[in-house]
C-alpha cells in the first residue's frame, strides 16, 4: 500500500498574513488532524524543498492521523504548487482566508519591516514593489516585498480553480475567522474538513501580533544570512529544534504593540496614500467577491 494514500489532505493555502496562522494553532489541538512538524514545509513551492521528494514531505507527518493538514500561503502565491499538488494528491482540499487587500499589504510590509527586510516608508515601498519585482533575484522581493501583488486575489485563484472543483474550496474572511463569534466559521470549518466539532466555545487563538524590536543586532543574527546563523546550523541540523530556538529568541527580542499604537500605526500609514491604492483595493474586493461569493462590501473605501 503506498504510504499517505489513504489519509485526506487539507491545505490551509492563504493568504498570507490573513490568519493562516491562528488557523493552524487552532487545528494543531485536534486529535484528528496532523499538522508538520514545522508549520510551513513549502513543499510545493520551493524547488529546493521538493527535490527532496513526497516520502520526505510525508515524514513531517503522523499518517495514523485520518487527517494530513498543513498551512502555507506561498502555496497561493508560487503559482507551480497548485500543478505540484495535483500530481502528487488526489482530490485534496483547500481553505484560503482572505483579508481586506491594502490591510494585508500592510501587515505584510510590518513584517518585513520587523525583520529588517525593508527600510522605505510603506508609501514608497508601494512605490517600489514593481520594480523592485522585476529587478528581483533569488527571490528575495517575490517574498518580502510583495505587498500588492499578493492581494490579487483572483489570479492567484485562478491556476487552483482551472485544476480543483471548486466544491473542494472553502473561502473565508479574514475578520470571520478571528471575529471570536457565534462559532460558525468553526462550524464550517469543521463539516468542510469532516471532522468532529470538539471546539466548546473554544476562544480563537491570536496569533503574529504586530511587534517592535528591542534589538537590530539579535533581529539580524535571527532573519538575515550570516556567518553566526550558518554556525548555529551546522552545529543544530534539526529544521524543528532551529526553528523552536529562533521563535524563542525572538520572543524575547521584540514587545507587542498596544492597541492604541497599532491603530494608529495604520491610521497614519494609510493617510499618507494616494487615492489609486484605496482603488485599487476596491477593484480587487469586487472581483473577488464575484469569484467566491463572498460579501466584501465592507472592504470598500469608496
Amino acid at each position: 500500500m503506498d504510504r499517505g494514500k489513504n489519509n485526506k489532505y487539507i491545505f490551509i493555502i492563504g493568504a498570507q498574513k490573513s490568519g493562516t496562522t491562528t488557523l493552524h494553532n487552532l487545528l494543531s489541538k485536534h486529535n484528528q488532524i496532523s499538522l508538520p512538524k514545522i508549520k510551513e514545509t513549502h513543499f510545493f513551492s520551493h524547488d529546493e524543498v521538493f527535490s527532496k521528494g513526497f516520502n520526505w514531505y510525508l515524514n513531517q507527518f503522523n499518517l495514523d492521523n485520518k487527517i494530513i493538514c498543513e498551512a502555507d500561503p506561498s502555496y497561493l502565491f508560487f503559482e507551480k504548487s497548485a500543478i505540484r499538488i495535483k500530481s502528487s494528491i488526489q482530490d485534496p482540499k483547500f481553505i484560503i482566508i482572505f483579508r481586506k487587500p491594502l490591510d494585508r499589504a500592510l501587515s505584510h510590509y510590518l513584517m518585513s519591516f520587523y525583520r529588517g527586510f525593508e527600510d522605505l516608508s510603506f508609501f514608497d515601498a508601494l512605490e517600489s514593489e514593481k520594480n523592485r519585482l522585476k529587478q528581483d533575484k533569488h527571490l528575495f522581493s517575490f517574498i518580502h516585498h510583495s505587498y500588492l501583488a499578493r492581494g490579487n486575489y483572483v489570479k492567484q485563484l485562478e491556476v487552483y480553480l482551472n485544476n480543483f472543483k471548486k466544491s473542494n474550496f472553502l473561502f473565508i474572511k479574514f475578520e470571520d475567522l478571528i471575529s471570536n463569534g457565534d462559532g460558525r466559521i468553526i462550524d464550517s470549518i469543521c463539516n468542510f474538513i469532516d471532522i468532529d466539532n470538539n471546539y466548546d466555545a473554544i476562544k480563537i487563538p491570536e496569533s503574529n501580533k504586530k511587534r517592535k524590536i528591542r534589538s537590530t543586532m539579535v533581529r539580524d543574527l535571527l532573519y538575515k544570512d550570516t556567518f553566526f546563523k550558518k554556525a548555529i546550523s551546522t552545529i543544530i541540523p534539526s529544521d524543528e529544534i532551529k526553528l523552536k530556538l529562533k521563535n524563542i529568541i525572538d520572543l524575547f527580542n521584540s514587545k507587542d504593540y498596544s492597541k492604541s499604537e497599532s491603530k494608529q500605526l495604520i491610521e497614519e500609514s494609510l493617510s499618507r496614500l494616494p487615492q489609486k491604492y484605496f482603488i485599487w483595493n476596491d477593484e480587487q474586493a469586487q472581483l473577488l467577491s464575484s469569484v467566491t461569493g463572498l460579501d466584501l462590501s465592507n472592504w470598500k473605501y469608496n
